[in-house]
């Protein structure tokens, strides 16, 4: 079918890990008749947590597409992920949404996730519409949990649309303040009359919505000020106005496990969440450029669509998820610019998915979310769009990776199978990154966290057959100086023939951190001949790679070649780059040389009582505090820490949180490690190269 754009309603699903939203997606495509059977997480049986990895650990991993219709209204239900190591999901799923579904945990409330989600979604610039779940658990509190969001987000309004009968073990329902109707547990889509003790409660709170409505018209503003009401039409309209402007935050509750409040929120989905018409003109840029174009949501308007998803289905083959923008996107061989690769494709099969289900489609219209199956030039974050009138989309902006392994494939040759298939997984993970690592001369895979590495490195097994074995890699120290030296380097060798003939003085002096290697030719009256002095440079910079005292790379040094001699035939390129490196070693052993340390920015979100738990750990891992930020129940706090303490913080930081802790980290600069690192570090190097010498 093609739909209408303003009958198209995409929404996004996230919030903390374990807050429901999942067990909510799958309610609405219950209630809305797109499923016959309501599945649930601890069975493995629902819609959008289909992935082998995802039921047995019993969380969502990856984004996952509900595409279904629902009266006269087409919803696409992206379901993202709220465990901390998988958030990379929720970047790309948030560029594709016109409104965020913020679900936040009744008992527990803001929560780490709640904050990065929101954060996320204000800076994709769609509007958030709270829904507090699991009202009927244990200890559930909405005016506690509602007074949390205000606290944790002063910069937000929060007003209530919907509000519990009862809560915890006494919650029977909810009263949709807009129809001024309840809808009670166990009668899903059946309003009924407000019970009377609360009748007083919803009129203030219903007042309340009104008036925040009404701020979208001075109009609306002075006839609600001199009437005390406005009429529901008029109610209903300014309430979605005010939505897709972002003027407040709607607040809904209810349980996603037994349905209370969630026929409420897919009636006001469609009535009251923005459609793709709502969100406007999306911006992007003209290729090659910084010209900034725009893009309408219109069906006549030149195409331009936003891959935010790439799928590796075992049996469908490469599924890129497509947000059209603008425009028509047809089927059948027809082909569009891949405007970030510059390459033009065909855009074969279209889909619409339910989960892992598909359906074959003809075309994908303005503001709807469609599937390409087999795309093979494609990647998440590639712009398409037409030949003739090109545009390119904003790049997604990942999380940094917080954890890190090295990793060996266990088979023999596997090392051409193993590059194939991270390639492959990267495509469907772009915060799953694998480099050969040159200075350290490890391959590196980096990740999310320790569980994000784990379910990649399975997958390698699983989908590629590639086993690989894994370690924490060595830290990429660096050596440098900290004192200026002078040495002479000489390379004379004679077997008979034609000999070899280097000899060259070197100055070095040490450079500010971060500065790098400079050179400098002094040489005057040609007692070095000019055609050899790119041959002094080489060896100079060959040494560099492989350090003197502790064979790790040298850094933020100067060398300055200023005197010498050469023989008229005996002198070569090799000779001298040879004496070069001699020179440079001698010259560097007597420079005072030290041992660098990468250094960190670590951002860490815990709750406020583990807050002291972590500066001491910080402390413990010689980490230097830079400053605390809290926000309502939780800490921010910031600091620097070396990155060889760092290594399994991820494991270390669920231990000490329960699991309730996230963090980043940011590489920030290099100094000196202390000196019990540096002893250690020479004696390994030295106790290595004379196991070499014996071995050899």
């Amino acid at each position: 079918m093609s739909y209408r754009t303003k009958d198209i309603r995409n929404v996004a699903f996230a919030g903390h890990s374990s807050s429901g939203k999942t067990s909510l997606t799958e309610a609405l495509l219950y209630l809305a008749k797109a499923k016959e059977r309501l599945g649930k997480v601890e069975e493995g049986n629902t819609t959008t947590d289909y992935d082998p990895d995802e039921v047995s650990r019993g969380l969502t991993i990856g984004l996952s597409l509900a595409s279904f219709d629902y009266k006269d209204y087409h919803l696409n239900l992206v379901d993202l992920p709220g465990f901390a190591d998988f958030y990379g999901e929720v970047v790309g799923g948030m560029r594709a949404v016109d409104c965020l579904v913020l679900v936040v945990d009744a008992v527990n409330g803001v929560e780490v996730g709640t904050i990065r989600a929101l954060h996320t979604a204000r800076e994709a610039g769609i509007p958030i519409v709270v829904f507090i779940n699991r009202m009927d658990k244990e200890r559930a509190r909405f005016v506690a949990t509602l007074n949390l969001l205000g606290g944790s987000f002063d910069f937000l309004t929060f007003t209530t649309m919907t509000i519990p009968i009862g809560e915890a073990e006494g919650f029977k329902g909810v009263v949709d303040l807009l129809s001024t109707k309840a809808y009670m547990v166990g009668e899903p889509g059946k309003p009924t009359a407000i019970p009377e003790d609360m009748l007083e409660t919803v009129e203030e709170q219903r007042m309340g919505l009104m008036e925040s409505a009404c701020e979208v018209s001075d109009e609306l503003v002075e006839k609600y000020l001199d009437q005390g009401e406005i009429s529901q039409d008029e109610f209903e309209e300014a309430l979605a106005q005010a939505i897709a402007a972002r003027n407040f935050v709607p607040v809904l509750c209810g349980s996603a496990l037994n349905l209370a409040g969630v026929d409420v929120l897919l009636k006001h989905i469609c009535s009251a969440l923005p459609s793709p018409l709502e969100r406007g003109l999306v911006a992007g840029h003209k290729p090659g450029t910084e010209e900034v174009i725009q893009r309408e949501p219109d069906v006549n308007a030149p195409t331009s669509a936003l891959i935010f998803k790439t799928i590796i289905d075992p049996y469908a083959g490469k599924l890129s998820l497509v947000r059209v923008f603008s425009g028509i996107l047809h089927g059948g061989g027809t082909e569009v610019l891949n405007s970030t690769k510059d390459r033009t494709v065909k855009v074969g099969a279209l889909l619409t998915a339910l989960g892992k289900e598909q359906k074959p489609m003809d075309q994908v219209v303005a503001g709807d979310i469609g599937v390409i199956a087999k795309m093979e030039v494609a990647s998440t974050g590639d712009t398409l769009c037409s030949e003739g009138d090109p545009i390119v989309f904003k790049r997604f902006e990942y999380p940094e990776p917080t954890m890190r392994y090295a990793i060996m494939p266990k088979g023999k040759g596997d090392e051409d199978k193993l590059s194939n298939a991270v390639g492959r997984l990267s495509d469907e993970d772009p915060t799953f990154i694998v480099t050969r690592d040159s200075e350290i001369r490890q391959t590196v895979a980096f990740g999310q966290g320790e569980m994000h590495l784990d379910v990649a490195l399975s997958r390698l097994k699983s989908r590629f057959g590639v086993e690989v074995s894994h370690e924490f890699p060595r830290v990429p120290y660096k050596e440098t100086i900290k004192s200026p030296a002078k040495a002479r380097g000489r390379y004379k060798r004679q077997t008979g023939g034609r000999g070899q003939f280097g000899d060259i003085w070197l100055e070095i002096n040490p450079l500010p951190r971060g500065a790098g290697f400079e050179f400098e030719n002094k040489i005057v009256g040609g007692v070095v001949p000019s055609r050899f002095i790119p041959a002094v440079e080489k060896g100079i910079v060959e040494a560099m790679g492989v350090g003197v005292v502790s064979g790790n790379p040298v850094v933020d040094v100067k060398a300055k070649l200023y005197d010498g001699s050469y023989h008229s035939v005996d002198s070569s390129d090799m000779a001298f780059k040879i004496a070069a490196s001699l020179g440079f070693k001698s010259a560097f052993e007597t420079a005072q040389p030290t041992i660098l340390e990468p250094i960190y920015e670590v951002e860490i979100t815990v709750p406020d009582e583990f807050a002291g738990d972590i500066t001491g750990d910080l402390s413990g891992k010689r980490g230097k505090v830079s400053g605390m930020e809290p926000s309502g129940k939780l800490t921010t706090i910031r600091g620097l820490v070396p990155l060889g303490e760092m290594y399994r913080y991820s494991i270390e930081l669920r231990s000490m949180t329960q699991g309730k802790g996230t963090f980043t980290l940011k590489f920030s600069h290099y100094e000196e490690a202390p000196p019990e690192i540096r002893t250690a570090l020479v004696e390994k190097y030295q106790k290595e190269r004379a196991e070499g010498e014996r071995s050899s």
